[in-house]
């Protein structure tokens, strides 16, 4: 083959790969849009329970116990960290950005939409899931200066009428510590989620599309 064919091959491959490559997609959370809380709020702690066992599937299903998120939502939240502090408390987060896929493995056990938004796809293609699959949603919790967390109505995924938040049972300081996250969450716009005490969704979220991209 003349170095002419072979030039002209290696350019209708690339040619033919372009699109192909561009198709995949981003390979990280990075390139989808999405930023590490720990670069914007450093100070808000980290217990990212899907990246450990001690969650409800009792496995690891994250590979690295990161907290990503899309810029606004990490600002808003980095603005939340900061009102806290004025206060002598703090927040921790159990869960922000989740792949789709293990949005599936999460309805696969608990298929049942007060407590795992249902994941549809069509044609291949994610249509509806989690503001966590978004990237427009966090699970945490409050924290004194210290790191101790605050007593709240129940614990982190707990599928119980206790995680509502209009339950009304239990100890009353513990129904206020949710009260005054929900409050200081709010007043950055944050959306509550009805059935789970930790969860609020960062305004804006239908204009983020769902993501599959692994964390890393």
């Amino acid at each position: 083959m003349t170095r002419r064919a072979v030039a002209l091959l290696a350019l209708c491959l690339a040619v033919f790969l372009a699109p192909a490559a561009h198709a995949a997609g981003p390979a990280t959370p990075e390139e989808a849009g999405l930023v590490d809380i720990a670069t914007v709020a450093p100070d808000i702690r980290l217990d990212m329970r899907y990246a450990t066992p001690d969650n409800f599937t009792h496995v690891a299903v994250y590979p690295a116990a990161r907290c990503f998120l899309r810029a606004d939502v990490a600002k808003r939240l980095a603005r939340v960290q900061a009102n806290l502090e004025k206060e002598g408390l703090g927040l921790k987060v159990f869960d922000c950005y989740r792949p789709f896929s293990i949005q599936k493995k999460f309805w696969a056990l608990v298929p049942n939409e007060d407590w795992v938004a249902k994941p549809v796809e069509k044609n291949g293609k994610p249509v509806s899931g989690s503001k966590h699959n978004r990237g427009a949603a966090v699970d945490l919790t409050l924290v004194t200066a210290t790191g101790q967390e605050m007593p709240m109505p129940s614990g982190f995924d707990d599928f119980t009428e206790k995680a509502r938040r209009n339950y009304a049972g239990g100890d009353p300081a513990a129904r206020a510590n949710a009260k005054r996250l929900e409050a200081a969450m709010a007043k950055e716009g944050f959306e509550p989620l009805p059935s789970e005490w930790w969860h609020f969704d960062g305004p804006g979220w239908k204009g983020y599309e769902l993501l599959d991209v692994p964390i890393n």
